[in-house]
């Protein structure tokens, strides 16, 4: 992963937060729907002039719909500068409509204006798009003022807001340069607001990213330390399991001393099996050699290492294997299959049942399946069991499925655990038709 952020990830994240804006936002023009309504009826009331009230109660209505309309695609999804822009414009339109009808240069509506370019450019963010915002708004302003100063646009209702102190003269073109100065000042601090805070995550972003990877770089080298002090382990240890077979097999049966000399073997044996589970997590997965086999000769090979501790332990074990073929590695495979049999057969009671289904996939390859009939996934790890050290077993390292996992996806699979249907787990290892990435 580069550590460089691109513009486009920028502009998502920074719009994820602004995405909760722009949705009360857009609910404000519901409100503003419902209060045009209102200024419908004063309009009709104090000023009975039928155009009035229909492009008032039009607004109303044409506000209330494109915020529905509004709200759902928000919600749905990310928004690009284009549907942005679109939804701005179409608020352009509606607010144009209500000054034109209440006044012009005039209305006390002009100053949605403002608002509406200021909040625009903030949620666009660039300066191309914000252009397109202002052309149109500083264009309107200019039109209303020519058509105030000629006496051709409406005015305002005298009986609801007073004389007007703005027919003809210079004074239109005077209030459209200022309104203009105002709109676009508004709309510069705003673009310059949203570009510090790009840049502000971009930063924030950067240095998690640089952190993550010298983290990872830490992990790396205390792995590859500790690979190295298990391997220089194994010998050591192997003189140690020796001497402790050999000193087990010299002492008389039964005795205090030749128990010791057994426990003494078992630990050594289960430490060396920890060793290895650990040099296979640290070193990096090896070259597959892949041949074509058959799922039923794997499954039935992987039942035939494990019906012993399943008679052992009273658990019935059973196979289900169709036909076909895959191309692996099959001692790969048999090494992910032997590991989660063992963990469905340790998680599964004296007198339940293990089973190993194999069926062929839609496209190719393999699908394996192995339920059992334990307890199931707690819910505490569930999230985390293929992180390495991440274990529900009693003495286990939390290594074999991380393992697992890695092979899996270097033949291209997959490999998920899930709950079995009745209770328990179900593991689904799955093995595509290539060969894998080698």
């Amino acid at each position: 992963m580069s550590d460089e952020v691109t513009a486009a990830e920028i502009r998502e994240m920074t719009m994820r937060e602004l995405r909760g804006i722009l949705e009360r936002l857009v609910l404000v023009r519901f409100g503003a729907a419902l209060l045009l309504g209102v200024f419908a009826i004063a309009f009709a009331w104090a000023a009975p002039v039928g155009w009035r009230l229909w492009v008032l109660a039009g607004s109303a209505a044409v506000l209330g719909v494109t915020a529905g309309t509004d709200v759902r695609r928000i919600r749905r999804g990310p928004i690009t500068v284009g549907r942005q822009l679109y939804l701005i414009l179409t608020v352009f339109v509606v607010h144009s409509l209500i000054i034109v009808t209440t006044g012009g240069i005039t209305s006390p509506f002009i100053i949605l204006y403002l608002p509406l370019t200021a909040v625009g450019a903030l949620s666009l963010g660039e300066a191309r798009a914000v252009a397109v915002l202002l052309a149109p708004v500083v264009g309107t302003l200019w039109v209303l003022a020519g058509t105030a100063s000629l006496g051709l646009g409406p005015a305002a209702s005298p009986d609801l807001f007073g004389a007007n102190p703005m027919a003809g003269g210079s004074y239109p073109w005077f209030f459209a340069l200022v309104m203009t100065a105002a709109t676009i000042i508004g709309a510069v601090i705003s673009l310059a607001h949203r570009r510090a805070l790009d840049r502000t995550v971009a930063r924030t972003v950067a240095a998690r990213r640089e952190a993550v990877a010298a983290m990872g770089e830490r992990n790396r080298e205390l792995i590859e330390l500790a690979g190295t002090l298990a391997h220089e382990l194994k010998n050591p240890l192997a003189s140690i399991q020796g001497l402790a077979g050999l000193l087990a097999r010299k002492l008389p049966e039964g005795g205090r001393e030749a128990e010791q000399a057994g426990v003494l073997l078992a630990e050594a044996k289960r430490m060396g099996a920890t060793l290895d589970e650990f040099l296979n997590f640290s070193r990096p997965v090896g070259g597959l050699t892949v041949r074509a086999v058959e799922p039923r000769e794997l499954a039935v090979d992987v039942a035939a290492l494990c019906e012993g501790i399943a008679a052992e332990r009273g658990i019935v074990l059973v196979v289900e294997a169709g036909g076909g073929e895959v191309r692996c590695d099959p001692r790969k495979v048999k090494q992910v299959l032997v590991n989660l049999l063992q963990n469905a057969l340790d998680a599964t009671r004296r007198g339940g049942r293990v089973t190993m289904r194999v069926r062929d996939r839609e496209g190719g390859g393999a699908i394996f399946e192995i339920e059992d009939e334990g307890p199931g996934l707690a819910p505490e790890v569930r999230d985390r069991l293929f992180r390495p050290g991440v274990t529900t077993k009693e003495g286990g390292t939390g290594i074999g499925l991380t393992v697992a996992r890695a092979i899996a996806e270097q033949h291209g699979g997959s490999l998920e655990l899930g709950e079995r249907e009745g209770g328990g787990c179900r593991a689904t290892l799955v093995l595509p038709g290539g060969e894998g990435r080698g």
